[in-house]
C-alpha cells in the first residue's frame, strides 16, 4: 500500500504538511505527533525559533511548514517514516548529501542477539546506529564524488579523509558517535563499506564466546540456586557456585553475573522463590474479563475484615471487667458484578461456613423482596474456603457453581469492591482503623488521636449498624438500575428456587420432632407457639410419623415437615386463626372455614369410598367355605357398614324390605306427632287469651 505523502512544493520551496507533525483530534493516522498545533504555531510565530510557516491552511489546501527550517532530528523522523524528499533547499555540501537511511532503521529494529537469538536492541541503540549508518552513507557518497566535493570547497587539492572528518565532526544535527580522527573515520567507513550495518553493532551485543556461564550444566546449577525457596542473595549464590566451579575447572562468577542470570531466568526460578500463587498472579497469562451484561447472571462472594473498630467489655478469669477497643467485624458479601450490587451479606466476628451460608440466604431473601420470587443466579464463583462443606449449598443455589482455581487471587473481583467501600464510606467514620496498614502507606489515621477517642467507639451492635447502613446506601444507589435491567435478562438464564429446596438448604430447626394432632403440628419458635397444617391428604395418611420441621425465621407462613428418614416431605401452612365471636368476623374468615369444611367433607368421602372398595374386594373372598365359621367373616362389614351374612339372600332381601317399611313408618309417625304438637299449641294459646275482647274494642 502506498504511503501518504507529507511533502508539497509551494512557491518553489519544499514544505511539509503540518498535519503530519502535530497531535490533535483531526490528526492524520500517520502523524508523527511531534507536538500540538498550538505549540507549533507559537514556534512559527516566534522570531527566535527556526520553524517557519510556508503556507497557511485554507479550504482545500493544507498548512505547510518550510522543510529547511526544521531541525535535523525532525527531518530524519520524516525521512525514516515517509522516505526522503525529491528535492530540498540545502544549507551545506555535507548536509546537502545527508539522507536518513530508512533501511538501516528497519535492519536494527529487526536485529536479534543473545543465547537464543531472542533479544532486541534497545531503541536508543537503534536510533544511534541508524544515525551512524546515515552519516557513513554520506561519507562514502562524497568520497565517490570527490571531484565535485573538491570543487564545492573551492577547487583546491584536499586530504579527503581530513576534510570528511572535519565535516563529520561539524555535522551535529544528528546524535552520531563516529570516530573523531581521520584515520578512525577511514577504518570505520572502510569496514562499513565491506560488511554493512552489522559492523555498527557493539561487540557486547553479538559476541557470546566470552560468557562465563555458557554450558547447560552451568546454567542449570545457577538456576537451581536462584530458585531456592530460601531466597539466597546474589553474593551467596556466587560463592556456592564457585565452590563447584573450583572442582570442575569452570570459570568463577561474581554477584553481578548472578544478577544478570536472575533476570534472564526469572520465569523459571520465580515460583521457587515466591511460590506458585505469586507465579500465577504475577508472571503467567491472565484472562481479561468483563462484567455481566445483565443482573443475576453471575454472583461472587468473599469475607472482609471491615476496617471499623468497636469496643467490647468482657470479664477475665479473675472477675475483672476488661474493655478492648481494637475489635473488628467480618462481613461476607454476595456481590453481583453487573453493577457491583451487594445482593446479600452476613456479619459476625470472623468468617465461617455458617456465615457464608447466612449471606447466601440473605441474598435469596433479597431477590424475593426485589424481584418477586426466589430467583437463583445463573452462576456463582467463590474461593475454595471450606469447599467440601459449602459445595452442596452453592449447588442448591445455582445450576452453575464454578469455584476459582486454587491460588488464583486474580479471579476474586470482589476484593477491589472492598477497597472501594473502605475508601468511599469507612474512611469517613471516626472509628476507621486504616487500610492495608502493613504496607506502610502514609494514608492512615492518626493513631494518637484514635487512642484519644477510643471510648467513643461504638459497641458491637453499633458497629453492625454502621456496616448495614453502608450496604443499604449501596443498594439504594444501585437498586433502580439493577431491578430495571433485570427485565433484560434472558428467560433462559432465569430460574426460581423451589420453596422446599430453600427450606432444606437454609431452614432452621428446633432440634425436636412433632406429631400431627387435630389442631396441626405444634411448633415452638423463640418461645412462641405456632400451628401448621396441610390440605394435602397424604400428610394425614402419614400422621403416625414424627416430623422434623425446617423453617425460615424471616418468614414463618410456610414450613417444611420432614420425616426421620427424609423420604417424606410436606410444605405446611401456618393455621388460620378464627375469631370465637361472630362480631369479630372479618373478610376472609368464612372462606377459610369453608376450606376446612370442604377438606373434611372430601376426606369423609374418601374414607367411605375406600371402605366400599374394600368391601367389593373382600366379598368374593368371604365366599370361600374355609372362612365360613371364622370370626373375621362375622366382624367384617359390607360397603353399607352392615355385618356380612350371605347364608340366605332371601333373608337379606327381607331385611332390606323391613328396613324400608321402618323408614316409611317412622316418617308417618313424625308427621302425626308434628300435627299433634301444633294442635296442642293452638289450644294452649286459646285458653290464655280471648282475642274477641280486642276485636270488640
Amino acid at each position: 500500500m502506498e504511503k501518504s505523502n507529507p511533502y508539497e512544493y509551494y512557491d518553489n520551496k519544499l514544505g511539509v504538511k503540518v498535519k503530519f507533525l502535530i497531535s490533535n483530534r483531526n490528526k492524520s493516522p500517520e502523524s508523527l505527533c511531534l507536538m500540538t498545533y498550538r505549540s507549533l504555531k507559537k514556534r512559527m510565530d516566534s522570531s527566535t525559533c527556526c520553524e517557519k510557516q510556508l503556507r497557511r491552511g485554507s479550504l482545500g489546501q493544507d498548512a505547510l511548514i518550510l522543510f529547511s527550517s526544521l531541525s535535523q532530528e525532525w527531518k530524519d523522523a520524516i525521512a525514516i517514516k515517509f522516505g526522503k524528499p525529491k528535492a530540498e533547499i540545502k544549507k551545506s555540501w555535507f548536509a546537502d548529501h545527508y539522507i536518513a537511511d530508512r533501511e538501516a532503521f528497519d535492519f536494527f529494529v529487526a536485529y536479534r542477539y543473545g543465547d537464543k537469538n531472542n533479544e532486541k536492541l534497545d531503541l536508543k541503540y537503534v536510533e544511534q546506529y541508524t544515525f551512524n549508518a546515515s552519516v557513513l552513507n554520506t561519507v562514502l557518497e562524497i568520497k565517490k564524488n570527490r571531484k565535485a566535493y573538491a570543487k564545492a570547497l573551492g577547487g583546491v587539492r584536499i586530504d579527503i579523509w581530513d576534510s570528511l572528518s572535519k565535516d563529520v565532526n561539524a555535522f551535529r544535527e544528528v546524535d552520531h558517535n563516529l570516530p573523531t580522527t581521520k584515520d578512525g573515520l577511514r577504518r570505520k567507513a572502510t569496514k562499513y563499506a565491506k560488511e554493512g550495518y552489522i559492523t555498527l553493532v557493539s561487540g557486547k551485543l553479538k559476541n557470546n564466546n566470552a560468557k562465563k556461564v555458557s554450558s547447560k550444566e552451568q546454567e542449570a546449577l545457577l538456576d537451581e540456586l536462584l530458585a531456592k525457596h530460601t531466597n539466597l542473595d546474589n553474593q551467596l549464590i556466587s560463592e556456592i557456585y564457585n565452590t563447584v566451579a573450583d572442582q570442575l575447572g569452570w570459570e568463577k562468577i561474581t554477584a553481578p553475573t548472578v544478577a544478570n542470570r536472575k533476570k534472564k531466568s526469572k520465569l523459571v526460578t520465580y515460583a521457587g522463590r515466591q511460590g506458585a500463587s505469586a507465579l500465577s498472579n504475577n508472571m503467567l497469562m491472565q484472562n481479561k474479563r468483563k462484567a455481566p451484561s445483565t443482573p443475576m447472571l453471575y454472583w461472587t462472594l468473599d469475607g472482609w475484615d471491615v476496617e471499623l473498630l468497636y469496643q467490647e467489655t468482657t470479664t477475665d478469669k479473675k472477675g475483672n471487667s476488661v474493655t478492648t477497643y481494637h475489635n473488628r467485624l467480618t462481613v461476607v458479601i454476595v456481590l453481583d458484578p453487573y453493577n457491583k450490587y451487594p445482593v446479600g451479606y452476613a456479619i459476625d466476628t470472623h468468617e465461617t461456613p455458617d456465615l457464608i451460608k447466612r449471606a447466601l440466604q440473605n441474598a435469596m431473601q433479597y431477590t424475593k423482596q426485589t424481584l418477586g420470587e426466589l430467583y437463583m443466579p445463573y452462576q456463582i464463583q467463590s474461593d475454595r474456603y471450606s469447599i467440601k462443606k459449602l459445595t452442596p449449598i452453592y449447588q442448591a443455589v445455582t445450576k452453575n457453581f464454578t469455584p476459582a482455581q486454587a491460588r488464583n487471587g486474580k479471579s476474586k473481583v470482589i476484593e477491589p469492591y472492598f477497597n472501594y467501600i473502605n475508601k468511599k464510606y469507612c474512611k469517613l467514620l471516626d472509628n476507621w482503623s486504616g487500610h492495608n496498614v502493613d504496607s506502610g502507606s502514609k494514608s492512615q489515621p492518626n493513631s494518637e488521636y484514635l487512642n484519644k477517642i477510643k471510648k467513643n467507639f461504638p459497641d458491637k451492635a453499633g458497629c453492625i449498624a454502621q456496616i448495614e447502613s453502608i450496604i443499604k446506601a449501596e443498594r439504594n444507589k444501585k437498586a433502580l438500575d439493577y431491578s430495571s435491567n433485570w427485565l433484560n435478562t434472558k428467560e433462559e438464564f432465569k430460574s426460581i428456587m423451589p420453596l422446599e429446596n430453600y427450606l432444606l438448604t437454609f431452614g432452621s430447626n428446633t432440634g425436636m420432632t412433632n406429631k400431627l394432632r387435630g389442631d396441626g403440628l405444634r411448633l415452638t419458635i423463640h418461645g412462641q407457639q405456632h400451628f401448621y397444617d396441610s390440605y394435602d391428604i397424604d400428610f394425614r395418611h402419614n400422621s403416625h410419623l414424627d416430623w422434623s420441621v425446617q423453617y425460615d425465621v424471616n418468614d414463618l407462613d410456610t414450613v417444611l415437615a420432614v420425616s426421620a428418614d427424609g423420604k417424606k416431605r410436606f410444605l405446611l401452612e401456618q393455621k388460620y386463626i378464627q375469631p370465637m365471636a361472630l362480631a369479630d368476623r372479618q373478610q376472609g374468615d368464612s372462606d377459610e372455614l369453608k376450606k376446612i369444611k370442604d377438606f373434611n367433607k372430601s376426606t369423609h368421602q374418601m374414607i367411605i369410598e375406600q371402605r366400599a372398595e374394600n368391601a367389593r374386594i373382600l366379598e368374593p373372598l368371604m365366599k370361600n367355605p374355609k372362612l365360613e365359621q371364622t370370626l373375621a367373616k362375622h366382624l367384617l362389614t359390607d360397603s353399607l357398614g352392615q355385618h356380612k351374612n350371605h347364608k340366605s339372600k332371601e333373608r337379606l332381601a327381607v331385611q332390606q324390605k323391613a328396613s324400608k317399611l321402618e323408614v316409611k313408618q317412622a316418617k308417618k309417625e313424625a308427621k302425626t306427632e308434628r300435627k299433634n304438637f301444633l294442635k296442642e299449641q293452638e289450644d294452649y294459646y286459646n285458653s290464655k287469651v280471648d282475642i274477641n275482647q280486642y276485636l270488640d274494642n
